[in-house]
Order: structure tokens, then C-alpha cells, then sequence
């Protein structure tokens, strides 16, 4: 399996997740709930979980891939999440969707890193409403923040970058540069 059909199982089953493990895990929601997750397992391991990009848009992160996707499912989101629209809307996203497990959580693409923080993420958003999870991604020293609100990037790229910081359990922009280029050629390898 490529890297990138892994963190395409690995984004499936974490929406599977959140929605299940959350209250009315929403679009806005649920992009928040992923950028944190990636954002943190990447600060660790210099790697992404789903493999999303983000950008700096006017409510917080959105994986643009994911919102055009949520318009027309492919098929292996279709075989686990129903996606419908709702007539209320998601502020700044249009309508609201409810999404929907169609099976149970399989957690056996994740590591263990990746599990609990999936774990964490949930406990602490479970209630949270809209609001709530705009004040944890627009915060000062987020990584949304400094795109939108300090460069001034609407709708600009959030460079995973970003996350790395001098704190205990981040690894360095050079660590991460390794990183990034050892798994480039694994990849090449399996292709």
C-alpha cells in the first residue's frame, strides 16, 4: 500500500472517528478536529496523518481537497460515511452537512501516536460547538492565525512547518526537512 492510499484510509476512518466520538461533528467541525491532529502528530514525527493541505480561510482551517470532495464523494467515502446536506448553514462553508458512519471505526492503519491523540482530540471537543473550535484554532501562536491574521494570507496555504516549535516534543525544521525527503523516496519505491 502507498503512502498515500494509507493516509487516504487513515482520513476515511478518522472522519468515522470524530463523527462518532463527537457531538454534531459538522464540516467546520470536523476540518478543525483534522487539522489538529495532523498538525500535532506532525509537530512529533514530521509526518501528516491524512495527508491534507490547509488553508487559512475567514472560520479556520480548511482542507480544500476534502471541502470539493464533500460536493460529490468518491466512492470509497461513499462506503463509509453517507454525506447529505442540510437546509441550516455552517457559518462561512455553506449549508451544513450531516455525515453519517455507514461502518465501524478501524483503527488498524493507525499508529498508536496517532490513536490516542485522535482519543485526546475528542475528549476535549467532544461538546464543543463552532465557536469553541474557532477559539482553539484562531489562538495566538496557531498556525491559522499567523497565516490569516498576521501575514494576512486569506485562503493561503498553512505550511505544516508552522507547527514545529522550540517546545519539548517537536522535532526541528531540519528533522522534519529529513524526514520529508527519506518518505519522497520510499514512496518513488512503491510506485
Amino acid at each position: 500500500m502507498s503512502r498515500a492510499d494509507l493516509q487516504r484510509e487513515k482520513l476515511l476512518q478518522a472522519i468515522v472517528f470524530f463523527v462518532k466520538n463527537t457531538r454534531a461533528c459538522h464540516k467546520l467541525k470536523l476540518f478543525k478536529l483534522l487539522f489538529f491532529l495532523d498538525f500535532k502528530i506532525y509537530r512529533e514525527t514530521g509526518l501528516t496523518v491524512t495527508g491534507l493541505q490547509y488553508f487559512a480561510w475567514p472560520m479556520g482551517p480548511v482542507p480544500n481537497r476534502l471541502f470539493d470532495e464533500f460536493r460529490a464523494p468518491r466512492a470509497d467515502m461513499t462506503a463509509v460515511v453517507s454525506v447529505r446536506t442540510t437546509t441550516e448553514d455552517d457559518p462561512g462553508f455553506g449549508k451544513r452537512l450531516i455525515i453519517t458512519p455507514r461502518m465501524a471505526f478501524n483503527d488498524g492503519c493507525f499508529t498508536n501516536r496517532e490513536l490516542e491523540e485522535m482519543k485526546r482530540l475528542a475528549e476535549i471537543f467532544r461538546d464543543a460547538d463552532s465557536d469553541q473550535m474557532s477559539d482553539a484554532s484562531h489562538f495566538p501562536g496557531q498556525p491559522w492565525r499567523q497565516v490569516y491574521k498576521i501575514e494576512g494570507k486569506h485562503q493561503g496555504l498553512i505550511a505544516y512547518k508552522l507547527a514545529l516549535d522550540s517546545k519539548p516534543g517537536s522535532i526541528t525544521e531540519e528533522q522534519a526537512e529529513q524526514i520529508d525527503e527519506e518518505a519522497r523516496e520510499a514512496n518513488a519505491l512503491f510506485k
